[in-house]
């Protein structure tokens, strides 16, 4: 399969649900996206947009009402849920991994090291024979990323894994999620947090079931590449993608886009905290 072939094509998808106060209500309706080896896409939009149904698409837990999910070939697809104790099903950390990789059939020895390097990547050592009922909820997170990054999929979807997550936890599950991206897993990271869609490669934005943008994180949370495109555009120029679809854009971007207005030219639009100050062209003397 070449790299630029997709992992997953949905084509056309549409999810309709009867409500007895709206009548069908079009969760997603004529969707299409292509998932591609290694790429890491970040998945927002305002509340009931889609994309927790496009997450059951992906995992094979929503059927659709109409249109195609087109996989090339074998492709592993693993997920992380928003609510950690929903995805439990034993009573210790052993128990979990035995019904992960029970199903694989994998021998003792690979079953041993799997379990080991899983919940090392996501910094969590505890012996395998700890209750699930003594893991906090940031604790229950992370074993279920290392549940997911044990099998090896091609495609990790994590839908708002972090949103019941303290800081500390959520770096944590970020790291975790950045190393089986560098090890080549394709990351579908669904979030209403705009700062982690600002750590992917491609943004993607629904609005009413419909796709409202796919492209950068820079040009989805200013509106342009560069800083020189901002710089030649009036105060009142037209707003960013993120701001049209009513989502404050970060602080960074924020912070950023003010400096700007003031006149204060920068190196290049910063995405993150650590890049903020480096994007600042100091004053010349």
């Amino acid at each position: 399969m070449s790299v630029f072939s997709p992992l997953i094509s949905i084509h056309d998808a549409s999810v309709h649900f009867a409500s007895e106060s709206e009548g069908v209500r079009k969760a997603l309706n004529g969707f299409s996206l292509d998932i591609r080896p290694g790429e890491w896409i970040a998945v927002t939009g305002s509340n009931g947009s889609g994309k927790s149904t496009l997450a059951g698409i992906l995992l094979g837990s929503c059927p659709l009402s109409q249109g195609r999910v087109i996989p090339s070939g074998r492709v592993v697809v693993r997920g992380v849920m928003q609510h950690p104790d929903a995805q439990v099903l034993g009573d210790t950390i052993e128990e979990e991994f035995h019904f992960v990789l029970g199903a694989i059939g994998l021998p003792a020895d690979e079953f041993e090291r799997r379990q080991h390097e899983a919940l090392r990547r996501v910094r969590l050592p505890l012996p395998a024979s700890t209750p699930i009922g003594e893991l906090s909820g940031g604790q229950k997170q992370l074993l279920n990323i290392a549940l997911a990054l044990a099998v090896r999929p091609d495609v990790l979807v994590l839908d708002e894994p972090t949103a019941m997550l303290d800081p500390d936890a959520r770096g944590q599950v970020l790291e975790a999620v950045r190393e089986a991206h560098r090890d080549g897993a394709a990351v579908v990271w669904i979030t209403h947090r705009l700062e982690e869609a600002a750590a992917s490669e491609r943004v993607i934005a629904l609005n009413e079931g419909a796709l409202a943008f796919d492209g950068s994180p820079r040009l989805f949370l200013y509106g342009a590449e560069r800083p020189e495109s901002l710089e030649r555009q009036p105060s009142a120029g037209p707003a960013a993608p993120c701001e049209r679809l009513a989502l404050e854009p970060p602080f960074v971007v924020r912070t950023a886009a003010a400096l700007l207005r003031r006149g204060v030219p920068l190196r290049e639009l910063p995405l993150h905290a650590d890049d903020l100050a480096k994007a600042v062209v100091p004053p010349c003397r």
